[in-house]
This record gives structure tokens, sequence and C-alpha cells, in this order.
């Protein structure tokens, strides 16, 4: 992958800002990594809320580290996969805002983030639902499977995950299941997830969010 990526997608991609994210990470002088930073919107608005004291980056492409560097203690440029990133039982919190799905091996890495969280500490990820309606709508009624420059079908996406499998992917790497949800966008599709009793969120949400906890947290259930 080369960094020509940062200027071909104007620098949205590194700019975006996961309130699902942010709102599931509590106030407190927390210690903080960040997969994926970006330009470090994420970690500035943990700052400006509190929720951060220490803030460590990792970022692939250069113009977005460079950015992020300015407001993160430590910023590590390079490929995550190929990162020796020696913080055992260091973070309060590992943030994941879409990054596990661009990975060879995201089991690999929840067992990283299990490593490199302190006792008690979570990991706060989100991750693309495949099982979005309009995915299986263009798959069964269509038979198109097509790789687009963002969403749900990425081009750079290498793994892909519905709920149930990526809480399967957690509980195997140690975790327990805090929370679990989906982030519902659109007028339309949050009344129809309203009036049908959230029964079809699992198709609704493009947008798989989660808290897992290294230790010492109960599994709330939820539908799948």
């Amino acid at each position: 992958m080369e960094n020509t990526a940062f200027q071909d997608k104007n620098g949205w991609y590194y700019n975006l800002f996961k309130p699902g994210i942010a709102s599931l990470i509590p106030e407190g002088p927390n210690v903080v990594l960040d997969l994926g930073c970006g330009t470090g919107v994420l970690g500035r608005s943990l700052k400006e809320l509190n929720k951060a004291r220490e803030l460590v980056g990792v970022e692939i492409f250069k113009e977005a580290a460079d950015v992020a560097a300015n407001h993160y203690e430590k910023v590590y440029l390079g490929d995550l996969e190929h990162m020796n990133l020696d913080y055992e039982n260091y973070f309060d919190f590992v943030a994941c805002g879409d990054i596990l799905e661009h990975l060879a091996d995201p089991w690999k890495m929840l067992r990283n983030i299990h490593t490199w969280l302190k006792a008690g500490g979570s990991i706060v990820a989100s991750i693309p639902n495949v099982r979005y309606w309009r995915v299986l709508r263009n798959l069964l009624f269509r038979g198109d499977w097509e790789y687009l420059e963002a969403g749900i079908l990425d081009k750079t996406h290498l793994r892909f995950f519905t709920r149930k499998s990526f809480l399967k992917a957690l509980t195997e790497a140690g975790f327990n299941v805090e929370y679990a949800g989906f982030d519902v966008y659109g007028i339309k599709q949050s009344l129809f997830n309203t009036i049908t009793f959230r029964r079809l969120e699992g198709f609704m949400g493009s947008q798989i969010i989660v808290v897992g906890k290294k230790e010492g947290s109960s599994i709330i259930q939820r539908r799948k």
C-alpha cells in the first residue's frame, strides 16, 4: 500500500472522528493506544474531554502520522502487523476504529492487544458489518460483490465479520464482552430500526461497535 492513498482520498479518511469510540471511553487519566490514529482526531478529542493523559498512536501513512505527532506523546510509523510494540500491561484502553478488517491476521492482533492492556483495561473497536442489508441485497439479488473505494467492501479490506463472528474472535483472544452494538446511520434506517424494536438491527447497522475487557467483567447478552 502506497502513501499516495492519503492524497487520493483527499485526507478525509485520516481525519474521520469516530464518536462511537470516543463515547465508550470514560473520563479519567487514561493511557490510550490509538491504532490507525490517522491525523489524531480521536486523541485530540479524548484529551479535550479529559479522557486521556497519555496517547500513543500507530499510523502507516507518514503525512497523517506527522500531524498526529503534534498531539500524541508517541506515534509509531509503519505497518502495525510488522511492529513489535513493547507495552505489556501498559494501556487502559486500546482504540481500533476500523482497523482490524485491514489486517491479514486480526485474530493475532487481538491477542497482542490483550497483552498490551493492563488488567481491567479494554479494547474499544469498530468494524464494518458484512451482514449490512445493502451488502446482502447486492449479493443475493444482483449477484454483486464489488470492491469499492470506501465502505464495507473497501478495496483494502482483507477480512469480514458479523457481530457474532467478531465477538467470537474477541472471546477467543481472552476478552469479556461488555458492550456489543451497532451504529445505524440515516433517518429512514434509524426509524425502521425503532419501529421493528431493533429486531433487525443486525442488518441495519453498517458498523459493529464493541467493548471488550481484559479481566473481571461480566458478559452482557445481546441479540445476534
